[in-house]
């Protein structure tokens, strides 16, 4: 599957939109942040429905965009409003597991009402315990989106933002043989873009990004001693286009060795090191070959604060004036704060590095946050978030720095 880290002004719109993922309170996973941990008297008590609980949330914001377009010159501020309700089912089941979301995200602008969209997403998935030592899991998901101005594949001669549609569908298997952890997993994942219209009433055709992807993943794991599983993992992608004169059809090769950790719940993540290929079918694109690295990990400094981290690399199809393959390195990391029981900060910091391989084309991007969520009680709360974006290219006229500040009000059940 492609691998995919959004630009940093897109990350911005995630986190501040909060579409994308739906957090159940309740679900506790080793390792969770101070944001993320369980809070029995403020967490959302959800709607029981026999062997099923259903949370919904819904959340009213506004943001002030100073930046809505993403341009070096001539910037224009707008006040953006937004409707995100969401749906959660989760079952209670004592063997198995089976939970479903549905969401949407409404933004109208004062303003630029060319910028106005509707995102919405549905997805589903669960778990079959085959026996005490393995089990099967499957996902499946849709979602409609748009593409944030700040996006270095977005046309800047397109009059509205460009909306895309991604689907998702994964089937993995997982068996423990006494300390051997052994797991298979099949995916495939279809991006479709809309055409848009361009500020002098042409048609642009995005029809050349649409793509699947498929994916086969292997990994085997053994339990060396309490904290650390070591494991081998290999996986390949293929890649195809629907349209284009020349498509950047590819397979991608990636073999890694790393661990997990576990260490009392204070450290916990995943590192590892590997080789990466990349080669396409079409001669005008360069193959691509190098070191594969990835880690992620969660540290629960003290009760009340914890940092998490991660670094990514992939490479990517590009879409400015022409397809050009990139290699993309990301770097992140956050800290949360419990300062009261119910008031938590937050702060983020993100470095983003984009390499093309067909052109001299050089792209950093960073993102600064920093935010507050107060717990008013289990049904209510009230978030604040302020960001800082911004993206240094070595092409003229690609550069630009964006604020955002974030009001969020939230009710659920």
């Amino acid at each position: 599957m492609k691998i995919k880290t959004l630009p940093l002004v897109v990350g911005a719109a995630v986190l501040l939109a909060g579409t994308s993922t739906t957090v159940i309170a309740q679900e506790l996973r080793r390792g969770a942040s101070v944001l993320e941990r369980p809070k029995p008297e403020l967490d959302p008590l959800g709607i029981r429905a026999g062997s099923f609980l259903i949370f919904p949330k819904v959340e009213l914001g506004t943001t002030y965009d100073d930046n809505v377009f993403a341009t070096e010159n001539d910037k224009e501020g707008d006040f953006l409003f937004q409707v995100l309700p969401t749906v959660t089912v989760q079952s209670d089941f004592s063997r198995h597991a089976l939970r479903f979301s549905a969401g949407a995200d409404v933004g109208r602008y004062v303003d630029n009402t060319s910028e106005n969209y509707v995102d919405y997403f549905f997805t589903g998935g669960g778990r079959l315990d085959v026996t005490g030592d393995s089990f099967l899991t499957g996902d499946l998901s849709y979602r409609k989106l748009h593409e944030d101005r700040g996006d270095p594949d977005s046309p800047t001669a397109a009059s509205e933002p460009i909306d895309f549609a991604r689907t998702n569908a994964e089937l993995a298997y997982q068996h423990r043989f006494n300390r051997v952890i052994g797991r298979v997993g099949v995916g495939a994942e279809n991006e479709d873009y809309d055409d848009v219209a361009s500020i002098t009433g042409t048609t642009l055709d995005q029809d050349n990004r649409d793509k699947w992807a498929y994916s086969a993943t292997g990994q085997v794991g053994y339990d060396l001693y309490p904290g650390y599983q070591p494991f081998l993992r290999v996986t390949y992608t293929r890649t195809e286009y629907d349209n284009g004169t020349v498509k950047p059809d590819s397979d991608t090769y990636e073999a890694v060795v790393g661990t997990t950790l576990d260490l009392t719940n204070l450290l916990t993540g995943e590192i590892f090191v590997g080789y990466l290929s990349r080669s396409y079918d079409e001669s005008q694109f360069s193959n691509f070959t190098g070191l594969a690295y990835g880690l992620q990990l969660d540290y629960a400094v003290t009760q009340l604060t914890s940092i998490s981290g991660n670094v990514t690399r992939g490479v990517e199809e590009g879409f400015g004036a022409v397809p050009s393959p990139r290699d993309r390195t990301t770097f992140q990391v956050g800290v949360d704060h419990e300062l009261l029981r119910n008031v938590v900060l937050s702060a983020l910091a993100q470095y983003q590095m984009d390499d093309y391989q067909n052109t001299p084309q050089e792209e950093d991007f960073y993102l600064l946050q920093a935010g507050a969520t107060y717990n008013i009680n289990r049904n209510f709360y009230l978030r604040g978030t302020y960001s800082y974006s911004t993206r240094d290219s070595n092409l003229p006229g690609e550069d630009y720095d964006r604020n955002l500040f974030l009001l969020r009000l939230g009710a659920q059940l």
